[in-house]
C-alpha cells in the first residue's frame, strides 16, 4: 500500500510539472515574452487549474483500475537489486508499463534489468495474489524487449469437440494453444515422439494428425504428401486407414523391411540434392506413423530389434533434410522400450498425462522446466492436455487436443474414401 501511494504521488508530481510547464512554454511562445505570458496566464487561470485537475483525475482512476497490478512487484518482492563489488547499490522496483486487457497480457519494466526467472519461480504466488487460484488460469512468462517481461494470463479448454473445418492444406492441426488454433507447416515438421499413459488422449492426437495427413493428399488440389507408412504392431486401429499411397504394417519383419526401403529412398533423395545443390529435398514428404513404438524394444529377437533401432537412428538423423518424417507414439520411453541413443535423435517431443518421472524428464525436462510451462503436474493433466517441444526452435507450448467421438472418427474415415 505504502509503495503504491508513493508511486501515485510521484506520477502526480511528474504530470503536474509537465502540464504546467508545457502550458507556460506554449504561452511564452505564443505571446513572445515572459511579461506578456504572465498576463496571459492570469487571463487563462481557469485553464491552467482545470488541466492539472483533469490529469489528476485520470491518473487516480488509472491507479484505482490497475492497483493490484501496480503494487504486485512490491507485494511479491519482484525487484531488481544489482550489487557492486563490495556493497549493494540502488534497488529498482519493477513497474507496470501496460495491461493489454484484450489479450490479457501484463507488461513490466525495470530501470536495471528484469529477472524473468524470479517471475517464473513465483507463478503460484502471482496466481494467488491476483485471485485466480480457483480458475484454472495458466501463465506464460517471457522476456520482452530490453528490461521488460510480459505475463500472459490464459485459459485452455479442458475439453472441446473436433471439427473438420480446422483442417488446413499444408499444415497439421494439433488443437488449441494460448494463441488459438495450433498448426505446424508440413515443411517445418521434424520427427516427433508422443509419450502418454493409457487414457491420456494419445489416440485422439494420433487420429487428429492422420486426418491432417490425408487431408493433404488430394482435397481438391494436388497432393502435398508422397506416401504414408502406418505401423501398428499391437492391434488393428490404424488398419482402417487403408487408403491409396498408404502402407500398413502389423509385424516386426515388415518394419525391418520398410525401414530398409526408406533408407534406400533417403540415399536416392540425397543424390538428387547433391546433384541439384540443395540443402533440403524439394519433393514431397514421406510420413511414417508408428503406434506403440515400445513394442520393438520388447521383441524376443535381439538381432532384429537392434537392426531396426540402428536404422531408426540413421533415418532420424538424416531423414528430415530429405523429408522423411516419423511420428512415434509410446506409453513409456525407458531403456527397456526405446534405447536412449534412439530417443536422443528424435527432434520434437509431445508429453501428455503420465505419472512416470522418467517419461517427463526424457521428453520435456525436469519438474522445474515443466513449471515454467504449466502450473499443473503432468500426472494431473486432463485428457488431451499436452506440452509440445518444437524440434527446430526448442519452443515449448501447452495445448489442448480436441475430443473425437467414435461417430466422428468413422465419419472422417468414410470421408477419405476417395483415396482408396
Amino acid at each position: 500500500m505504502k509503495q503504491g501511494l508513493k508511486l501515485l504521488a510521484l506520477s502526480l508530481i511528474k504530470s503536474w510539472l509537465l502540464v504546467i510547464g508545457g502550458l507556460f512554454l506554449i504561452l511564452v511562445i505564443k505571446n513572445g515574452a515572459v511579461a506578456i505570458a504572465i498576463s496571459s496566464i492570469e487571463s487563462n487561470i481557469s485553464l491552467i487549474i482545470l488541466t492539472p485537475t483533469l490529469t489528476t483525475i485520470l491518473i487516480v482512476l488509472y491507479y484505482l483500475y490497475n492497483w493490484k497490478y501496480i503494487v504486485m512487484p512490491y507485494s511479491l518482492k519482484l525487484i531488481s537489486q544489482p550489487k557492486a563489488e563490495s556493497k549493494e547499490i540502488s534497488v529498482f522496483l519493477d513497474k507496470l508499463v501496460w495491461y493489454d486487457r484484450k489479450k490479457n497480457i501484463l507488461y513490466f519494466r525495470n530501470s536495471n534489468a528484469i529477472d524473468v526467472k524470479l517471475y517464473q519461480d513465483k507463478q503460484k504466488e502471482i496466481i494467488h495474489y491476483l485471485g485466480l487460484h480457483n480458475k484454472s488460469v495458466e501463465l506464460d512468462i517471457k522476456p520482452f524487449r530490453r528490461k521488460w517481461v510480459k505475463i500472459h494470463l490464459y485459459k485452455l479448454p479442458t475439453k472441446f469437440d473436433f471439427h473438420h473445418g480446422k483442417l488446413k492444406q499444408g499444415y497439421l492441426y494439433y488443437g488449441v494453444s494460448k494463441d488459438g488454433n495450433y498448426y505446424k507447416k508440413l515443411d517445418d515438421l521434424t520427427s516427433t515422439i508422443t509419450v502418454a499413459e493409457s487414457g491420456a488422449g494419445k489416440s485422439n492426437l494420433l487420429n487428429l494428425l492422420l486426418y491432417s495427413i490425408f487431408w493433404n493428399y488430394n482435397n481438391g488440389r494436388d497432393s502435398l504428401i508422397d506416401f504414408t507408412v502406418l505401423i501398428d504392431l499391437k492391434g488393428n486401429e490404424l488398419s482402417l486407414y487403408n487408403f491409396k499411397n498408404t502402407k500398413f504394417i502389423d509385424n516386426i519383419e515388415g518394419v525391418a523391411t520398410v525401414f530398409k526401403e526408406l533408407k534406400e529412398i533417403m540415399y536416392n533423395r540425397y543424390k538428387v540434392m547433391q546433384r541439384m545443390g540443395d540443402k533440403k529435398f524439394k519433393g514431397l514428404p514421406i510420413v511414417v506413423v508408428f503406434d506403440e513404438v515400445g513394442t520393438i524394444g520388447t521383441h524376443h529377437n535381439k538381432k532384429l530389434r537392434d537392426s531396426i533401432f540402428n536404422d531408426m537412428i540413421e533415418l532420424f538423423q538424416k531423414g528430415r533434410a530429405c523429408k522423411i518424417i516419423f511420428m512415434l507414439f509410446a506409453q513409456k520411453v525407458d531403456s527397456t522400450n526405446i534405447p536412449s541413443n534412439v530417443l536422443t535423435n528424435i527432434q520434437s517431443r509431445i508429453l501428455m498425462k503420465t505419472d512416470s518421472e522418467f517419461n517427463t524428464n526424457s521428453t520435456i525436462g525436469t519438474k522445474e522446466k515443466i513449471e515454467e510451462i504449466t502450473l499443473k503436474e503432468v500426472a494431473n493433466f486432463n485428457r488431451g492436455r499436452a506440452i509440445i517441444k518444437d524440434g527446430l526452435t526448442s519452443k515449448k507450448d501447452l495445448i489442448q487436443v480436441p475430443y473425437i467421438s467414435e461417430e466422428q472418427h468413422l465419419q472422417m474415415i468414410k470421408s477419405f474414401g476417395y483415396l482408396k
